[in-house]
C-alpha cells in the first residue's frame, strides 16, 4: 500500500514538473550576427572611388522576402568558386497534348502560342513557335529547328494524372 501511494505521489510530481516546463516560457537564443567577408572579385565593379563600398547586410536581413514590393537584384550574387546555373531557354514552351489521324492526314495538338488560351491544331509542314513540324507519328511530333530536330513525345497517362 505505501508502494502505491510512493508510486502515485511520484507521477503527481512527475506530471507537476512537465505541466510546468511546458506553460513557461522560453527564451528564443540569440545568434551573434558577425559581418560577412565578400572578396573583392566577387564584387560588381563600380567606379573609382577613393573610398572601398561598405557592406551592409542589414537591410536584406531585415527585408520582408515576401513582400509584394520587393523586385529582383540586378545582379545575382555569387560565392567564390561556384558557377552560374545555366539559364532557362527563353522560347515558347511547347506541350504535345494528343496525335490524332483524319481523311486529310495526320494533326497534332500542340500548346506553342502563349497568346493564344489552349492548344492548336498542327499538320505536316505548319510553322509551331517558328519550327517546321515534319514528322507526325503514333505518339511523337518531331520539328525541324535551326539547331537540330526537336521530337516532342505525348506523356504517359500515370503522369498525366499527376498534377
Amino acid at each position: 500500500m505505501t508502494l502505491v501511494r510512493g508510486l502515485l505521489s511520484a507521477a503527481a510530481a512527475l506530471l507537476a514538473a512537465g505541466l510546468g516546463l511546458r506553460l513557461a516560457p522560453t527564451p528564443l537564443p540569440r545568434a551573434a550576427a558577425a559581418p560577412l567577408a565578400v572578396p573583392a572579385e566577387a564584387q560588381p565593379e563600380a567606379a573609382a572611388t577613393s573610398t572601398p563600398p561598405v557592406l551592409r547586410y542589414d537591410a536584406i536581413v531585415a527585408a520582408n522576402i515576401f513582400s509584394q514590393d520587393r523586385t529582383a537584384p540586378a545582379m545575382r550574387f555569387l560565392p567564390p568558386g561556384r558557377a552560374a546555373a545555366p539559364t532557362k531557354p527563353r522560347g515558347p514552351t511547347l506541350r504535345l497534348y494528343g496525335i490524332t489521324v483524319g481523311p486529310q492526314g495526320a494533326v497534332a495538338i500542340i500548346d506553342a502560342d502563349p497568346n493564344i488560351p489552349g492548344a492548336e491544331i498542327y499538320r505536316l509542314g505548319d510553322l509551331v513557335a517558328g519550327a517546321r513540324l515534319i514528322a507526325i507519328t503514333d505518339s511523337t511530333v518531331t520539328l525541324a529547328e535551326s539547331s537540330g530536330p526537336l521530337v516532342l513525345r505525348l506523356q504517359t497517362a500515370a503522369r498525366r494524372r499527376q498534377p
